[in-house]
């Protein structure tokens, strides 16, 4: 701009109406390729990251339900036991009521 005219000249409008819209293409590109890298992002968050997750953890959570599995069947055979010994004990009226 001229020091002594406060008004643009057509050229430098259109100078600086270029650079405007250049500027503004670059920030729509940066959005959009932002919005697909946020969703990749958060689909390796929400779907991939607990996938392998359940991978890394799921042979630790077999093992505690078969020995969990394991230890409420002796549990049942001790009761299995107990309860013959108390139907012996009440054939020879030994048991309680």
């Amino acid at each position: 701009m001229d020091e002594h005219n406060p008004l643009p000249t057509q050229d430098e409008i259109y100078k600086l109406v270029k650079d405007n819209n250049r500027m503004l293409k670059a920030m729509r590109r940066d959005a959009f390729v932002g919005g697909i890298f946020k969703f990749i992002w958060w689909g390796l968050i929400l779907v991939v990251l607990p996938y392998f997750t359940w991978l890394y953890i799921q042979p630790y959570l077999q093992g505690a339900l078969n020995t969990y599995q394991g230890v409420q069947q002796k549990a049942d055979s001790v009761n299995a036991s107990v309860s013959g010994f108390q139907d012996l004990l009440k054939k020879f009226g030994i048991g309680g009521q």
